[in-house]
């Protein structure tokens, strides 16, 4: 599953980390040493209309997780697991890395998107995911989505939540920067996952010895008359909340009790539930200004847009299907 990838010079990765798309004519710089690692770099955010810190985050650890772990797994890609310390500041909330703002950027300098994955019950206990960081805590976990294997940098897209919004009108901070680029100086190597050895079965019984009689410990009065044990259908929840399960792909975005967006994804779980999402905007059209970390936006068409920078100075809602 792992593939050698030549070490390229940061120049390329920085300057392929704002845009998705094609490039026609990728050009590389003469390469004269590996570019270093960026895992245990502290990256800080802070919010950009207002220069308060928001938050920061570590990424620790990237590596591959045994195939096996994912349900699913798309043709061609690989299960990248990534570690992350994040810390929320002041009254902001930063979001945890997962498939929708975590990226990789390719040799020719080509940011490529990563998709959801569902991790096995075997494998769930040992990518541990943490929720989100309230405002003024720290917590890291795992995130494990699917992507290419053919790799130089990760990319991370930071979502960040102003908790001292109301609740009827919730804030999203537009963050700076507004991307971060984490240069890798060898492929990600696969990820070791501890097996959990399975109990010793009890020995058997000698052939020459009898089995020991089994006394039940009550027996019923009459088996024909016993009233059979009725379980009762657990009702769905009329009112979603975050960690609530839901249902894919029937369930898609809902509003909170406290007027919040919610969104129905399997978030580093085995079983879809209803996570914390920006607002959903309504229909936009695509390639149409807009501004990052607004919300999320449907087309005409009905599909899912995300506001993605095309350029130095140029976001626009974009369809990623």
């Amino acid at each position: 599953m792992q593939r050698h990838l030549a070490p390229v010079a940061a120049l390329v990765v920085l300057a392929g980390a704002t845009g998705c798309g094609s490039v026609e004519s990728p050009t590389t710089p003469a390469i004269t040493s590996a570019p270093p690692s960026g895992l245990g770099t502290p990256f800080a955010f802070t919010d950009a209309s207002t220069g308060a810190k928001v938050g920061t985050i570590t990424f620790t650890d990237v590596a591959l997780a045994p195939a096996d772990c994912v349900t699913d797994m798309v043709p061609g890609r690989v299960a990248l697991a990534v570690h992350a310390r994040v810390e929320s500041l002041g009254t902001s909330r930063m979001v945890q890395p997962d498939q929708w703002l975590l990226s990789t950027v390719d040799r020719a300098g080509i940011t490529q998107r990563t998709e959801d994955a569902i991790l096995t019950d075997d494998c769930f206990a040992t990518y541990t995911y943490s929720a989100s960081p309230k405002p003024g805590t720290t917590v890291e976990g795992w995130s494990v989505v699917q992507a290419l294997p053919d790799m130089v940098a990760l990319q991370f897209m930071p979502l960040v939540q102003d908790e001292s919004a109301p609740m009827d009108a919730p804030r999203f901070v537009t963050p700076a920067p507004a991307t971060v680029t984490i240069p890798l100086a060898t492929a990600p190597a696969p990820a070791t996952v501890t097996a959990v050895a399975p109990a010793s079965a009890a020995p058997a019984p000698s052939p020459a010895a009898p089995l020991p009689a089994t006394t039940p410990e009550f027996a019923p009065e009459s088996v024909a008359s016993a009233a059979p044990t009725t379980v009762p259908t657990p009702k769905k929840t009329t009112t979603p909340a975050v960690g609530v399960a839901c249902t894919l792909p029937d369930d898609g975005y809902a509003t909170a009790a406290d007027g919040s967006t919610l969104r129905c994804a399997k978030a580093g779980g085995p079983s879809a539930k209803w996570v914390q999402s920006v607002p959903l905007l309504g229909s936009r059209t695509p390639g149409a200004p807009c501004e990052v970390g607004a919300g999320v936006a449907t087309s005409p068409d009905g599909e899912e847009m995300f506001c993605l920078g095309q350029g130095p100075d140029t976001n626009v809602w974009t369809i990623l299907n």
